[in-house]
């Protein structure tokens, strides 16, 4: 098993999964699977962003309102801070992240788990900068 997934950069803040990637989340004790071709900004909590960018990948993943599980909104900001615990980030770090989520607005089960890049960015094809 890989330690970190092989994604593809399609832009400077979205990647694609190119291969299908578990992740052991504590707080839910349970692996989740993040499918081939699943699109994400990795870590976009704006303070100390990508620390812990396998916590934004779970993150993401749970936030989508198909995941498995389906979590609330506070389930997956639970997540994510365990991620990031087990991941040895410091808990001052951890804890000023885990609120920034918690309180964020406008993201929780917008989208399902095969979203577009255009679906999730909100941007059409055209406009990326590259890509796969």
């Amino acid at each position: 098993m890989r330690f970190n997934p092989q994604v593809g950069e399609i832009d400077y803040k979205y990647v694609r999964f190119k291969e299908q990637f578990n992740i052991y989340v504590p707080s839910l004790d349970t692996t989740i699977v993040i499918p081939v071709g699943f699109v994400s900004d990795r870590e976009s909590t704006l303070l100390f962003k990508g620390t812990s960018i396998r916590g934004g990948y779970g993150h993401d993943y749970l936030c989508r309102y198909d995941s498995v599980p389906v979590v609330t909104k506070k389930q997956a900001a639970d997540a994510y801070l365990s991620i990031m615990q087990i991941r040895g980030n410091s808990w001052w770090r951890r804890y000023i992240k885990y609120w920034v989520v918690r309180m964020a607005w406008g993201y929780f089960h917008k989208h399902k788990v095969n979203a577009t890049y255009e679906e999730v960015s909100g941007k059409t094809s055209g406009e990326t900068s590259g890509g796969i």
